[in-house]
C-alpha cells in the first residue's frame, strides 16, 4: 500500500504558515540598523509604505497585534472609562485583559450578529454624562475582518455608520485591522477606504502575504483631531 504524499492545508491559524525560500532570503539579506535611533532603513521603509497605503501621516512598527491594539486604546481611552467592543472580539477575549491591566479601561461587550455591532446596540451602551456615578464611554473598537465571526468582512458603509455616531457623541474609534488587507481584497477596495476619517488602526502584513513574521504596526490618520477636540 502506497503512502500518500499529498500536502494538506492547515487552517488552525494564520500563525502556522511557513516562509518561502524567497521570504527567508529577503529577511537574511535585509539592510538593518539601530531602530532606537531611527537608523533601520528596512523598518523605516515599512513604516513609510504602510502610511502611504493607508493614507496616514505616519506609522509605527510594533512586534504584536495585541501591542498595536493596546497602544491605541491607551492613547485614546481615559482610565476609568469604557471601551465598547463586539462580544467575541479579539481585544476582549484574547489579550489577557490588557486594557484593564495596562490602561484602567473597562470593556463593554455588545452582541453583534456576524461580528457587526448594530449602531443602536452601540448607542444603547454609551453612558449618559448626566449620571455622575456611571463610568463614561471613551472608545468604540471595531475588528475587520472579524476572526471569531468566521472572517466576516465589515464594509465601508457599516464603518461609516459607527463613525457618524462616534462623532456625534465625541468618541474615539479604533480599528483592529488584523486582516484589513484581506477585507480590502474581498471587497475589491483600497485598504485606506476601510480606515477612513479619524479612525485609528493597526494591520498585519503577514496575514495577507502568508508569512509567519510579526510585521505589524499601528498608524495615525492624517489631519485627524481627537473627537470632541
Amino acid at each position: 500500500m502506497s503512502t500518500s504524499t499529498a500536502s494538506r492545508s492547515d487552517f488552525r491559524s494564520d500563525t502556522v504558515t511557513q516562509p518561502t525560500s524567497a521570504m527567508r532570503r529577503a529577511m537574511a539579506e535585509a539592510e538593518v540598523g539601530d531602530d532606537v535611533y531611527g537608523e533601520d532603513p528596512t523598518i523605516a521603509r515599512l513604516e513609510e509604505r504602510t502610511a502611504e497605503i493607508l493614507g496616514f501621516e505616519s506609522a509605527l512598527f510594533v512586534p504584536t497585534g495585541s501591542m498595536g491594539n493596546q497602544i491605541a486604546l491607551r492613547v485614546h481611552g481615559r482610565s476609568g472609562t469604557e471601551v465598547i467592543v463586539e462580544e467575541r472580539s479579539h481585544v476582549f477575549h484574547y489579550e489577557m485583559g490588557a486594557m484593564a491591566a495596562l490602561s484602567g479601561l473597562l470593556p463593554r461587550p455588545v452582541a453583534g450578529p456576524g461580528g457587526r455591532m448594530p449602531v443602536a446596540g452601540i448607542e444603547a451602551w454609551i453612558r449618559p454624562e448626566s449620571v455622575y456615578y456611571l463610568p463614561r464611554t471613551s472608545v468604540v473598537c471595531l475588528e475587520n475582518t472579524h476572526n471569531f465571526a468566521g472572517g466576516t468582512v465589515l464594509p465601508r458603509p457599516a464603518i461609516e455608520e459607527v463613525l457618524v455616531l462616534a462623532r456625534k457623541r465625541g468618541l474615539a474609534v479604533h480599528l483592529d485591522g488584523a486582516r484589513l488587507w484581506n477585507a480590502a481584497a474581498a471587497l475589491g477596495v483600497t485598504e485606506a477606504s476601510l480606515a477612513p476619517a479619524w479612525i485609528r488602526s493597526w494591520s498585519a502584513s503577514r496575514r495577507a502575504s502568508g508569512h509567519p513574521s510579526v510585521a505589524r504596526w499601528r498608524a495615525r490618520r492624517r489631519s485627524s483631531p481627537r473627537p470632541g477636540a
